[in-house]
């Protein structure tokens, strides 16, 4: 009979390593990455002036789990990095699955407020102007590469 001694050490879980990006590249790329990907995503409802009450104010999204700070504001109808180290107007903060499920329209954002999985902090009348365009995008909003990326995402962070 065969005895297996224990490694050493644990594996590390998904979610740690998927926070690795958020504690080793600054934020400043992160914000520039995740507005290039929504300009690009939102660009039908930021040429319809829909995001004009973000212009010159500050959203601050914080993926707590994965390390990541986000600061983006509105200026000549595109969303930019905003600076890390100033205030924000309004603040979302929740873990990655609820803002894949979001993204992915598997969960709408007053059930995650409620259930307290999302977090509001701030100016909240800029934050239910953000609620109420979350409810207004179309639910085919990601691409189908990306849906399938996200959805996996989800499933992994369960």
């Amino acid at each position: 009979m065969i005895t297996r001694l224990p490694l050493p050490f644990s594996p590390p879980r998904a979610g740690s390593l998927l926070s690795l990006p958020g504690r080793l590249l600054p934020n400043r790329l992160h914000s520039q990455g995740l507005t290039l990907l929504l300009n690009r995503l939102l660009s039908e409802p930021l040429a319809n002036g829909e995001l004009d009450f973000l212009q010159q104010r500050v959203l601050q999204i914080e993926v707590m789990d994965l390390a990541l700070d986000y600061r983006l504001t509105l200026q000549a109808g595109k969303l930019l990095a905003a600076p890390a180290q100033g205030s924000a107007d309004v603040r979302f903060g929740g873990k990655a699955r609820e803002f894949l499920l979001l993204a992915l329209n598997q969960e709408d954002p007053d059930t995650l407020f409620f259930q307290r999985r999302l977090q509001l902090e701030g100016d909240t009348e800029l934050g239910l102007e953000i609620k109420n365009l979350l409810y207004s995008l179309d639910e085919n909003l990601l691409p189908d590469p990306l849906h399938r990326i996200a959805s996996k995402l989800a499933a992994v962070l369960k």
